[in-house]
């Protein structure tokens, strides 16, 4: 146990010690389309999504593209978010990610925001007697990712960006790529290797500024001496995507004595560090624990500049989070039923709640 315990902590002091003061704080609030930074799915956000390095199916859309390369054929995955509880604001996810053969892997992906019915008011009927708008936020990805190797796979992903309310929006479109990597670090044991190490880069959310159009930019003027009826238009100016970098890597420890190819108890390190070219750095680690790869329970602690200031900060974060999940096996050839959820307190209203249904039908004989 004392190796594993040294382990554990030769990673976590690596990860610490990436944190540096680069980042971009002095950028921030200069991008839009911020709704691409929100994590809606259960697994990686109970560990803040320092699992860039091995996370794997449907949930490689946020983080590692390069992830979606290890579906064994087909996984439909379906989440909801309920963003800081109180506000009445949800996240929809449905996934869908297909194996064509020859390590080929492609997956489609639609993001939703629900917000309500908001009252509508103007400046004559501040009341809400207007009726009601909800404004419309939708995501769709296409991605495709390849298995080079049984060590190296990656992935490129296109998005198109929609956001508006009923008289103005804006399209956009962005790209994401990333790569993973993985071997095994352990000798081999009676011809059975298993890979223990996995390291992962990605790029997110890279493509042209957007920009709000739509007839709400627009105000009718009356010239109360001529009568003059015109109407002016106010220009908007065009915003960034809030692009960054992913830098992570992940360990497995094995926690019992058997020689299998399946582990019994399994624990596994996890670190990130994210770029952020419009806020403050973040350096993410987060462990999970597995019981027969069926029972997991998950945590993690992202570090960002100010992160517990009370009045200079730069998310809502606090820096924690926490998870668990199970699969349920429903076949013989392996096709099974994973849910997860996660929990992650801040600093207004009551935090963020996660849960994820994956179907993943597997092929194997």
């Amino acid at each position: 146990m004392k190796k594993y315990i040294l382990q554990l902590m030769s990673i976590t002091a690596l990860f610490c010690s990436m944190q540096v003061k680069a980042g971009n704080p002095d950028r921030a609030g200069g991008a839009g389309a911020t709704q691409l930074l929100f994590n809606p799915y259960g697994r990686s956000a109970g560990m803040l999504g320092a699992n860039t390095a091995s996370i794997r199916g449907v949930e490689s859309f946020q983080y590692n593209i390069a992830g979606l390369a290890y579906t064994n054929k087909t996984d439909i995955g379906f989440s909801r978010t309920t963003y800081l509880q109180g506000a009445d604001v949800f996240i929809n996810n449905l996934s869908l990610v297909q194996n064509l053969g020859s390590g080929s892997v492609m997956g489609l992906s639609f993001n939703s925001f629900d917000f309500g019915n908001i009252p509508i008011t103007s400046e004559s009927q501040p009341d809400g007697t207007l009726g009601t708008y909800s404004p419309q936020i939708l995501n769709i990805s296409l991605a495709y990712a390849k298995k080079f190797s049984n060590s190296i796979t990656g992935g490129l992903n296109i998005r198109l960006i929609s956001e508006g309310i009923s008289n103005v929006g804006a399209t956009g479109v962005g790209i994401d790529a990333g790569v993973q990597y993985q071997t095994s670090l352990v000798a081999k044991k009676k011809d059975i290797k298993k890979e223990d190490f996995r390291f992962g880069i990605s790029i997110k959310n890279i493509g042209p500024n957007m920009t709000q159009t739509g007839s709400g930019l627009s105000f009718r003027s009356i010239n109360s001496i001529t009568g003059a009826d015109r109407r002016a238009l106010m220009g908007s100016e065009s915003y960034n995507l809030p692009s960054l970098i992913n830098i992570g890597a992940s360990y497995d420890m094995r926690l019992d004595a058997k020689e299998s190819d399946t582990y019994f108890h399994r624990l596994t390190t996890h670190g990130n560090f994210n770029y952020n070219a419009f806020s403050a750095n973040v350096t993410a680690i987060g462990i999970e624990y597995a019981f027969k790869e069926t029972v997991m329970l998950r945590g993690g602690y992202a570090y960002q500049e100010n992160i517990l200031d009370a009045n200079d900060y730069y998310t809502q974060y606090l820096g924690f989070a926490g998870g668990a999940g199970f699969i349920l096996p429903i076949s013989k050839s392996g096709t099974r039923v994973a849910i997860d959820y996660s929990y992650a307190p801040t600093r207004v209203f009551n935090g963020i709640h996660n849960i994820s249904i994956t179907l993943s039908i597997d092929n194997k004989k």
